[in-house]
């Protein structure tokens, strides 16, 4: 066996070590094949070292440089880092320091002499419990109005996630409580685990003896669980759900995450400045209408490969072998950190649809002509565009037309119920009467909508609208045009905290036509079905932010 090892190594003491109990847990019996991975593997001197028939712990010493300190500053941090391997019949536990661990996942990956315990199991097992954390990693395609990722804590957060909001995130890591049960003597409190890395830890320090029976009741813990079915739990299900690589095909986009997301000393500095230059310039992207397999950047070809219980990216380029990409697809799903998933699209129905008569209108254009800003305010109520519209079916009450730099919506209205609705403008994409449904026409109308919910509050909106965006805004006082925003501004001030707040979305892509024709029996098993779901869910989580700030959510479609 080739390890590092120095003349100097001596024995390690046992009884002296006291390690916290943070542990990767394997199926296999290749010991051997392990531990030469772990004493090889790792920068530094092997100083102290225990072997035995079904345990290995070694203690390696390293020095660095500090953080802060150049390279001529003389200064040395000595760190002694401790690995320890038990076996247990066909199961390797192994406890080990952060980087080593790393180490170990993408060793992992390249072999198959062992497997990551399955993570269903992890799941089953470990987090049935009341949560107290959830790390939540985002497979949706990335967008300045969602999370890449979320971090929750509390006494029971499975509670709290909603399938509108949560249902393009997977569990990357969780911290619940252990199942009170006679036989865990030793496993009590709270456990956290990232099943994907089959890693498990407590937050306990222990002796060897206890360590080593600690590990013993979680290989029964886990056992037991499997023998019993291992079913996710409930709350999972809200969440974006691991998918079968045979379903996935035609990838369109990749998009690298930051590389500080991972820990220190995970990546060389020469695969550090890969991923930064590849996160800030994201590479193109060619799929294959049958396939998951893709090219990067026309040149590199890449073919998912299924190692093990994680998906491996083959391909002849180091970013490959990072955590830190994802894959987005036609098909629906998503690669993200060895895995396939396929994002909830749950199919709960928008209820704030309002079909409106459309003829004689030009909804494929947003504004009326114009070759400035205020040419554009100048020239509402004489043409046909959407904006067009909107002076006509809010031809009573007050209405202000903010279009133009930092607008607080296309228009805002106050009837003389004291009713504020912001108004927000999109044109449809085709005339077509078989025009069909697209999420893509209402995701940016719907995240200006959302991002602008900050003027909901009058400490905001009052100043806000006091600087019109041009220098004479268009406005209506029951259809008549009039000058300037005085008169809207009075009924601003007027309104009292318990008034009525609308956010209006105003696309006429989707016709009342093809809505009712897809949910009713006649769209089952239709692929625009499920883009009508995809729709819908973006348009029940824009209607959530809204309704927690006291206002609701209403669209405007056409009926043709």
């Amino acid at each position: 066996m080739n390890t590092p090892e120095s003349n100097n190594t001596g024995s390690l003491p046992l009884a002296a070590v006291r390690p916290y109990f943070s542990v990767v847990v394997l199926e296999g019996e290749d010991f051997a094949a392990l531990t030469d991975f772990l004493l090889t593997s790792g920068r530094g001197e092997i100083v102290a070292r225990h072997d035995g028939p079904d345990l290995l712990a070694f203690v390696r010493r390293r020095e660095d440089p500090p953080t802060w300190a150049g390279p001529a500053a003389g200064f040395v941090d000595i760190t002694h880092q401790l690995t320890i391997v038990l076996r247990r019949g066909g199961f390797l536990v192994v406890c080990t320091d952060r980087p080593t661990q790393e180490r170990l996942q993408t060793w992992l990956d390249r072999q198959r002499s062992l497997r990551r315990y399955p993570s269903e199991v992890l799941e089953s097992a470990l987090i049935q419990g009341e949560v107290k954390n959830l790390w939540l990693r985002g497979i949706h395609r990335r967008s300045s109005v969602k999370a890449d990722g979320k971090v929750l804590s509390g006494t029971s957060v499975e509670q709290t996630l909603s399938p509108h909001e949560d249902g393009s995130y997977v569990a990357g890591s969780a911290r619940a409580a252990l199942p009170l049960r006679p036989d865990l003597l030793l496993l009590k409190g709270n456990a956290g685990t990232t099943p994907r890395n089959a890693l498990v830890w407590l937050s306990t320090r222990a002796d060897v003896e206890t360590f080593t029976a600690m590990a013993a009741e979680l290989l029964d813990l886990l056992e037991d669980a499997r023998a019993q079915g291992a079913e996710r739990p409930d709350f999972l299900t809200m969440l974006a759900s691991p998918a079968d690589l045979a379903e996935v095909r035609d990838a369109f986009e990749v998009i690298v995450e930051d590389p500080d997301t991972l820990p220190a000393g995970a990546l060389s500095d020469e695969l550090r400045d890969l991923a930064l230059s590849a996160r800030d310039t994201p590479p193109s992207v060619t799929g294959f209408p049958d396939s998951a397999s893709f090219v990067l950047d026309g040149t590199v070809e890449v073919t998912p490969e299924l190692v093990g219980d994680k998906v491996r990216l083959d391909g002849d380029s180091p970013i490959l072998d990072t955590d830190l990409l994802t894959v987005y697809y036609q098909s629906g799903h998503s690669y993200s950190r060895g895995r396939f998933w396929q994002a909830r699209a749950p199919e709960y129905p928008f209820r704030n649809w309002r079909f409106e008569d459309f003829r004689g209108w030009d909804i494929r254009r947003e504004k009326p002509r114009a070759d400035s800003p205020q040419q554009i305010h100048d020239n509402i109520g004489a043409d046909n565009s959407l904006f067009d519209w909107v002076v006509r079916h809010y031809g009573h009450g007050w209405l202000i037309c903010d279009d133009g730099p930092g607008e607080v919506a296309d228009f805002l209205h106050i009837d003389t119920a004291r009713t504020l609705s912001l108004i927000h403008v999109k044109s449809a994409k085709s005339h077509s009467r078989d025009r069909d449904v697209s999420a893509a026409a209402y995701e940016v109308v719907v995240s200006q909508a959302v991002k602008n919910l900050i003027y909901v509050s009058r400490g905001h909106l009052r100043p806000q609208l006091s600087r019109p965006p041009v220098r004479r805004p268009a406005s209506w006082i029951d259809g008549r045009r009039v000058r300037g925003r005085r008169d809207f501004l009075r009924q601003l001030d007027a309104r009292v905290a318990t008034d009525d707040m609308r956010v209006v979305i105003l696309q006429p892509h989707v016709s009342k036509r093809t809505y009712d024709l897809l949910r009713g029996p006649g769209g089952r098993g239709s692929p625009e079905l499920m883009r009508l779901y995809l729709l819908e869910s973006m348009l029940n989580s824009a209607r959530q932010s809204a309704t927690g700030l006291n206002a609701d959510l209403e669209v405007i479609a056409s009926t043709e």
